[in-house]
């Protein structure tokens, strides 16, 4: 069953001006070899932003040495950029509507860039906390714009092979970020860790600019500013910032502080006040920045609910399991970082080859579902892990979360495309990008309080065993992971006590998160069972139609 809407139209944009009325790049201008230079272009940037992620925390201790940090800006090093990065991405969806997808993202990647530089020029502390949130800033842009971009570029068949080279990228990265992380900040200088991104981003800069044809609306700067859906983009990115302010100040301190409690209330609520202001701005003509037609789909929902899920449990794994490494089984941030290796390099592969099988046999919801089974036994099989190490035993069970991820990386999202016009595709795009962000923030803070709360009854029990009370506090506090030195100096018989004391709550933070997968699996049932077709990619159809058409589905 083909299903043709019409588009929708920013306020003060004329019908068909954004697309249809401005003449689409030449189709010989778009050569083979220029599309894939500007794909492998996009996905260095994706790659480059996703290292960023998880290479500084592990640089952060020899950083918070260099400037002598101080306790309430440290967490801000890295929660300045993960706040950024989420409020954003709504944002840098609907402006590349407006604006077209090249120059918004040339932008975004430019105030990465520009980030990258006043971190590694900083000399003080603030400096290095403003220059991550610029980087937050741009990274956000970059996230989204590449998989729009990548969806423009390719059919919704053949896009599922090229998502599942992004995802590679991603899993690549953040494989690679914790070792290289800890090379710069012990073997070179910290500064490195953002030198890195500034010729490769110099790089991907100047290739798109040359290579990326995508459609160009040329709106008129004060015409494209006047049909932004401002009040929405100001009510999604207060209540992001207000929640994650809320839940990053509670985590380093109390959550029943009246701040804290009065920055979630107030955070939630407006997230909760948000749909209110998208039916305002679709009933005034507007230009919704995430219409909620996309939300009125059961498919499209469970397609959310699923990628909600999925980043919930994938930042539990990467937070928990380095900590499971270096203070249960003592090893060293660069062990810990090969162990990883054995997530990441199935979780890449599988992520490659899942979009291949998709591309091939036209379907996803299968792929997707064998990787949600499989990531579920994975972390459920983390619950027999304890204090002794067997290297067979973590590697196999690292190895099946890694393949359970793998496909969660491009089927949600091609589940969701499937459903929504091709007019939506960057508003859906962000809305996929904003829940695994908001979600995985939201979930790593939540999954660390549960930790936290799980491990203070144990405090008395490590005081008795002659661990100072200082020393205790901090490893109960949420602090652990950055003692590992000071653990390895423990006699036997208090380093069984921190043992013990830790597996308890590490395998109830498992079981949490195998229910968590579980659900994940279970809603993924509610996805549309689709077939792709072979249809030309939204750009080809603006060339062959000269307008944006949604039948890109056939119900089985």
């Amino acid at each position: 069953m083909s299903v043709k809407e019409e588009e929708q139209q920013p306020a003060g944009v004329s019908p068909r001006s954004s697309v249809a009325s401005k003449s689409p790049p030449a189709a010989d201008s778009r050569t083979p070899f220029r599309i894939m230079a500007a794909f492998v272009a996009l996905t260095l940037s994706l790659f480059l932003v996703a290292l960023d992620t998880v290479l500084i925390p592990t640089a952060l201790p020899t950083i918070s040495q260099s400037f002598q940090i101080p306790d309430s800006l440290y967490a801000w090093t890295g929660s300045a950029y993960l706040l950024t990065n989420a409020a954003s991405i709504p944002f840098w969806g609907k402006l590349s509507d407006v604006f077209g997808r090249k120059s918004v993202l040339l932008i975004a990647n430019s105030i990465f860039l520009g980030g990258s530089i006043v971190c590694g020029v900083s000399v003080n502390a603030p400096m290095l906390v403003a220059g991550r949130a610029v980087q937050g800033l741009g990274g956000g842009g970059v996230v989204v714009l590449v998989h729009v971009c990548v969806s423009d570029l390719f059919s919704i068949r053949n896009r599922s092979f090229y998502m599942g080279m992004v995802g590679a990228a991603w899993a690549l990265a953040s494989a690679l970020g914790p070792v290289l992380g800890g090379i710069f900040a012990e073997e070179l200088n910290w500064k490195w860790c953002f030198y890195i991104n500034i010729p490769i981003v110099t790089i991907s800069i100047i290739v798109l600019y040359f290579t990326l044809e995508l459609h160009d609306p040329r709106t008129p700067l004060l015409q494209g500013l006047a049909s932004v859906d401002w009040l929405g983009i100001t009510t999604i990115i207060t209540a992001a910032v207000l929640l994650l302010v809320g839940l990053q100040m509670g985590s380093g301190g109390s959550y029943a502080s009246p701040m804290v409690i009065s920055l979630i209330v107030l955070g939630s609520a407006i997230f909760v006040a948000f749909p209110f202001s998208q039916w305002w701005e679709d009933k005034r003509g507007g230009s919704p920045i995430m219409p909620l037609r996309i939300f009125k789909d059961i498919s499209n929902l469970s397609a959310l609910g699923v990628c909600a899920c999925d980043a919930l449990v994938f930042n539990s794994v990467a937070y928990f399991l380095p900590l499971y490494f270096q203070i249960v089984l003592e090893m060293s941030p660069a062990a810990t970082g090969l162990l990883m290796l054995a997530v990441a390099i199935p979780l890449a592969i599988v992520s490659l080859t899942s979009g291949w099988v998709i591309e091939k046999i036209g379907r996803f919801i299968e792929v997707l579902q064998i990787g949600l089974f499989l990531m579920t036994l994975g972390v459920g099989l983390l619950i027999i892990f304890d204090a002794s190490f067997d290297l067979g035993k973590v590697i196999g069970i690292l190895a099946v979360i890694g393949l359970g991820f793998g496909p969660n990386f491009a089927a949600p999202l091609i589940a969701l495309q499937t459903q929504i016009q091709d007019s939506d595709m960057a508003t859906g795009t962000a809305a996929f990008g904003f829940v695994r962000m908001i979600s995985g923030a939201i979930g790593l803070v939540l999954s660390q309080v549960i930790f936290q709360y799980l491990t203070v009854p144990n405090f008395q029990r490590l005081v008795d065993s002659g661990i100072s009370i200082e020393f205790a506090t901090k490893l109960v506090s949420g602090e652990a992971i950055s003692q590992g030195v000071q653990i390895g100096d423990l006699t036997a018989a208090q380093k069984e006590v921190v043992h013990q004391s830790f597996m308890g709550p590490l395998r109830r933070v498992w079981i949490l998160y195998t229910v968590v997968g579980a659900l994940g699996l279970l809603v993924s049932f509610g996805i549309k069972r689709t077939k792709l077709n072979q249809e030309p990619s939204p750009l080809a159809r603006v060339e062959q139609s000269g307008d944006l058409e949604s039948g890109k589905v056939t119900s089985t």
